[in-house]
Parts: structure tokens; C-alpha cells; sequence
């Protein structure tokens, strides 16, 4: 029966990922039907290529993506994992012991989610990145 909890569990995170880069498949699948409705609409993209326009598009994705995970992984970290004792009186090296932490508590959804939020917005910032230099098309 852990076993299935287990698995269930794996497979609601991979889906998670997967989820969090639809948006991303979406927009090169679509980026030439978009371009020109936002050509219209905004004078900033007028006379852009598609693969500026896709950089730009993931760059502020990645950047809500970045934002988002920080804030829910950190404060998962300061609140959960944090002790009282150590907030009150500013030591921080509990916080930082993995053992004693490892030992004390199980890891927190909301730091799973965070640090998965964190490393979806790297993957998009290092897409935004190189699709301008054509490594992907």
C-alpha cells in the first residue's frame, strides 16, 4: 500500500512538470499566429522576429515562475522548518542542519512546489536564451 501512495505521489509531481511546461510547448507550437495579433496590439513587437518574440515571452514567464518558487520555497523553509526558539533569537545554524531537520520533520509539499517552480524558470530562462541564437528552432 506505500508503495502505490508512493507512486501516486511521483506521478502527481511528474505531472506537475509536465503541466508547467505546456505553456511553453504551446508558444512554439503557436508562436506565428500569435506574433501577429500582438504586432496589433503592441508597437513594441512591431518589426520583431518570431524567435525575439519568443525569447521575450519566456523571459517573463521565467520570471513569474522564479518569483513565485522563491516565495513559496522560502517561506516554506522559514515557517515549517524554522524553529520557534531559532526565530526569536536570530541563530539561523538550526536551519541550515539537514540532518537534525531530516531527523525532526518530513520535507514540506510547499518547498517540493517552490523548488520545482525554481527549476521549471531556470529550464525557460535557458530556453529564452538560446532560441534566439537558433539552437532551438
Amino acid at each position: 500500500m506505500a508503495y502505490r501512495a508512493a507512486t501516486l505521489r511521483v506521478f502527481i509531481w511528474v505531472l506537475l512538470v509536465l503541466l508547467l511546461f505546456t505553456p511553453m510547448l504551446a508558444e512554439f507550437v503557436f508562436v506565428s499566429n500569435i506574433l501577429p495579433i500582438v504586432q496589433r496590439i503592441f508597437s513594441f513587437w512591431k518589426g520583431k522576429t518570431e524567435a525575439v518574440f519568443l525569447s521575450d515571452i519566456l523571459f517573463i514567464e521565467a520570471g513569474a515562475l522564479i518569483l513565485f518558487g522563491a516565495l513559496i520555497a522560502g517561506t516554506t523553509l522559514y515557517s515549517s522548518w524554522a524553529a520557534l526558539d531559532v526565530r526569536t533569537v536570530q541563530f539561523t545554524d538550526y536551519i541550515w542542519n539537514w540532518r537534525q531537520m531530516k531527523k525532526d520533520r518530513d520535507s514540506p509539499a510547499g518547498l517540493t512546489f517552490g523548488l520545482i517552480l525554481l527549476a521549471v524558470g531556470v529550464a525557460y530562462v535557458l530556453a529564452a536564451v538560446f532560441v534566439p541564437m537558433g539552437v532551438i528552432p
